[in-house]
């Protein structure tokens, strides 16, 4: 099985007040995109070349998309100095990097943030995921599910705390002692997870990279960039799951401050980059083995007893939600869905995993394949960790092509069934 390159996160934009759908001018796409043009150009020097590609605007409604380029496939038509045409239904939309039509796109999911801040942060951080491979980053999907761990979101928690209170001081010097302690609880929260430098690592390169490079091309200046990395700490502590999220608002804030010291600092990381030992040699912190009565004592500067507390309570409480998953999707009645060649896209923010064998329950996602398009809006579906198979809740309704569950609906396309099979659950099948 093969996904769509870069498709596998859904939305990356984090503004707390979305805009409302509306209609948007020829003109004002010729305005868009000619601002982030100048953008790229003045900021060339970020990673040696100018980023500026292929932008894809899409309406969601009506499917209609807004180009700044021609594509290869010669889909699209030249009107008013945009190029204009329909995006076919398998596709799915999403702020994300896809290739359609012979072109690797840039792709924006209308309407555009109104803050014209926001809205370069937002295309120049996805014009990085185009130019991402021809800077050397040729990066894989990782997971990282000890980040719904009891243990692993304490010690992000405080990563994060300290991340915060380092942009909140008033000295460098200060700044540099919480980045240090930061770092302590990042190497004490890999300790306890075999693996997770590797994952997060690679997340980091992915994402990270990509929202310091939106952020730096944004416009906003040292102070408007320090208050908004501020805001996106206090909106972290509050998101659903964190296994997705947290190298979106971790890089950039070492990233701030790296900038204080090399404003160059991102062109020596490679896909080979250990990034926790790169900040830990810029701030100077000390990797010698890392004591836990240590570390608590730190965590103590950053509410570390009230962060355990809540992080006691909420394992009890999604312990319980985890078997309910389980019995839900397999255990039940349910559908289960073999994935080919897929188109993917999902809102990270809202994910649950289960066992590292069992996969990652997602509660917005939608799934383009041969057999037709899976939409779901709510119910849930469980996604196997290896991407072979997807699982939702039995049908209710089978009418023709549309298959209808809670919170999830089928459009098939032609040759393909759904059945039932002698266990009680369902398939989804190929016509003979």
């Amino acid at each position: 099985m093969k996904p769509l390159i870069g498709i596998w996160l859904a939305s990356l934009f984090l503004n707390a007040g979305a805009a409302q759908a509306t209609q948007i001018s020829v003109d004002s796409f010729s305005v868009y995109f000619r601002e982030v043009q100048e953008v790229t150009k003045e900021h060339a020097t970020l990673w040696n070349r100018d980023i500026y590609g292929p932008i894809l605007m899409v309406d969601p409604e009506t499917r209609e998309v807004y180009a700044n380029m021609a594509d290869e496939g010669g889909v699209l038509y030249l009107s008013e100095g945009i190029y204009r045409g329909m995006l076919p239904k398998e596709i799915t939309i999403s702020n994300t990097d896809a290739h359609w039509s012979g072109t690797h796109w840039a792709m924006i999911k209308l309407p555009l943030p109104p803050l014209k801040q926001d809205r370069i942060d937002l295309i120049t951080h996805e014009l990085f995921h185009v130019a991402q491979p021809s800077l050397g980053f040729e990066l894989q999907r990782e997971d990282n599910i000890h980040l719904d761990d009891k243990e692993g979101r304490i010690y992000l928690r405080l990563e994060m705390a300290a991340l915060k209170e380092a942009l909140l001081a008033r000295r460098l010097a200060q700044a540099e002692e919480h980045l240090r302690n930061a770092l302590i609880f990042r190497r004490y929260r890999q300790l306890l997870f075999r693996g997770s430098e590797i994952s997060e690592n690679s997340l980091e390169l992915l994402e990270g990279l990509a929202t310091y490079t939106g952020q730096m091309m944004s416009g906003r200046d040292k102070w408007e960039l320090r208050n908004y990395l501020i805001t996106r700490i206090v909106a972290f502590e509050n998101f659903p799951s964190y296994v997705r999220a947290f190298a979106y608002e971790t890089v950039p804030v070492y990233g701030f401050f790296l900038y204080q010291k090399d404003n160059h600092w991102n062109k020596e990381i490679d896909m080979e980059s250990d990034l926790t030992t790169f900040f830990a040699d810029a701030f100077g912190m000390d990797m010698r083995i890392i004591l836990q009565r240590y570390v608590k004592q730190v965590a103590d500067e950053y509410n570390g007893r009230a962060i355990v507390d809540e992080e006691q309570k909420r394992d009890i409480s999604n312990n319980a939600r985890l078997d309910l998953y389980r019995e839900k999707f397999l255990e039940d009645p349910h559908l289960e869905i073999r994935l080919g060649e897929i188109s993917i896209s999902f809102d990270f923010l809202n994910v649950v995993p289960l066992d590292e064998d069992e996969g990652m329950v997602y509660f917005t996602l939608q799934i383009s394949d041969q057999w037709g398009i899976l939409t779901v809006d709510g119910g849930g579906a469980l996604l196997r960790s290896d991407w072979r198979w997807v699982i939702v809740a039995e049908p209710l309704k089978i009418e023709g092509d549309r298959v209808i569950g809670e919170g999830w609906n089928i459009v098939l396309n032609e040759g393909f069934f759904i059945e039932k099979t002698i266990t009680g659950d369902y398939m989804l099948s190929r016509k003979k």
